[in-house]
């Protein structure tokens, strides 16, 4: 079947972690810039709890005429019969770059009335697009209802129904939720610490594996890593506040979420220093948000010698990392960098005398930017592996 992946804020980063945890499915093609259309035979309730930078995977409507009155006819058709264990037939549609089927949602309903005595009901949004809340909250997926998603692929209109959609409340849970949350000592999304969990993952079991993040702060890589599965979590920090703070977190996500397979250890260590806890080349993978810097007031830059100080920080670090990680086991951090103007840390530097060299997330992008509006600090995501 013919999926197509919608990446979320991050796009570019979205299509590394998928190339990166699939990469069979590196012959798909991009559209929209955020969606990604590929041939794949995996469930996509599977896929998508997979990931953490798909927000939604659709499933194309095989069959379709581009002739936009038998379309029409088409997909109120394959709607009744996606809905048909229900009374009353409630559907959505999302517009993305086809402006031209602004009014296909009104269409398609009077086609049903035609085609069926069924009730209908069709979900409208002011956006040309529904949000991920509104066709959960709505029930747009079958059998309860449909989303149906319009993409102009070249001259091609392309129609794709929501097959799998994700969890918006249980990320929000993950985040707010947990006791250890500490907003003052910097907040590691957990969407993003599971995309650089993945990325640093590839192909590889989780089961078996063993994950290090040695600046756990609140524990979310730690939270994330034991929620993916992996057999062995270690966190430390210097500072002993976030090694309390990270432990709180597992012991709360362990009894929400039943996490009994998983090893954990976190300890309190400064990171430029070799890990005395850890054996030698027992870590398959770091994944970790370093210290990004003292908080900014608006219009407020680090000066030249604190930008040194953190290059001289994950120099150190990645040095220390060297006696704990398997040969050919990935490093991912997320380095800070200045967003107006745009200046990133010399990566040759950070890297420089270490047994480390920087892996491209994506075959045109060895690093990718990820930053929020109004953000004055930005994250420069970037994979190392160990020669």
């Amino acid at each position: 079947m013919k999926l197509v992946f919608q990446f979320g804020s991050q796009p570019e980063l979205s299509r590394a972690e998928l190339l990166s945890r699939f990469p069979k499915l590196a012959n798909g093609r991009l559209v929209a810039a955020r969606f990604y259309i590929v041939d794949c035979d995996e469930s996509p309730e599977w896929l998508l709890q997979q990931l953490g930078g798909v927000v939604k995977i659709l499933e194309v409507v095989d069959g379709i005429s581009q002739k936009p009155d038998e379309m029409i006819v088409h997909l109120a058709d394959h709607i009744l019969k996606q809905t048909i264990e229900k009374p009353k037939v409630v559907f959505g549609v999302s517009i993305i770059n086809a402006p031209e089927f602004k009014g296909a949602g009104l269409a398609i309903k009077r086609a049903i009335q035609e085609l069926s005595d069924r009730s209908v009901r069709f979900v409208v949004s002011r956006d040309p697009e529904l949000s991920s809340a509104t066709v959960t909250l709505e029930g747009l997926i079958a059998p309860r209802g449909v989303e149906i998603t319009f993409l102009k692929d070249s001259s091609q209109i392309i129609a794709a129904q929501t097959a799998a959609i994700q969890a918006f409340d249980e990320w929000s849970f993950r985040d707010y939720g947990r006791p250890g949350r500490d907003a003052k000592r910097g907040m590691l999304p957990p969407k993003l610490a599971k995309i650089m969990i993945n990325l640093a993952l590839g192909t590889a079991e989780p089961e078996k594996m063993a994950i290090y993040d040695p600046f756990c702060g609140s524990g979310t890589v730690l939270t994330e890593a034991a929620l993916m599965g992996f057999g062995r979590v270690f966190g430390s920090d210097i500072l002993k506040q976030a090694v309390d703070d990270s432990k709180e977190s597992l012991v709360w996500a362990k009894k929400q979420f039943g996490l009994d397979d998983t090893e954990f250890d976190v300890f309190k260590h400064d990171a430029s220093q070799s890990a005395q806890h850890v054996k030698p080349a027992s870590i398959d993978f770091v994944a970790s948000e370093p210290f990004l810097g003292r908080p900014l007031k608006k219009g407020e830059q680090l000066s030249p010698v604190e930008k040194q100080q953190l290059v001289s920080l994950y120099n150190k670090t990645i040095r220390a990392l060297d006696g704990v990680i398997k040969p050919g086991g990935r490093l991912v951090f997320s380095f800070p960098f200045q967003v107006a103007p745009r200046e990133l840390l010399p990566l040759h530097e950070i890297i420089a005398d270490t047994n480390f060299t920087v892996d491209p997330l994506l075959p045109e992008q060895k690093t990718i930017l990820y930053m929020r509006a109004d953000q004055r600090t930005g994250r420069q995501i970037v994979r190392l592996v160990r020669k």
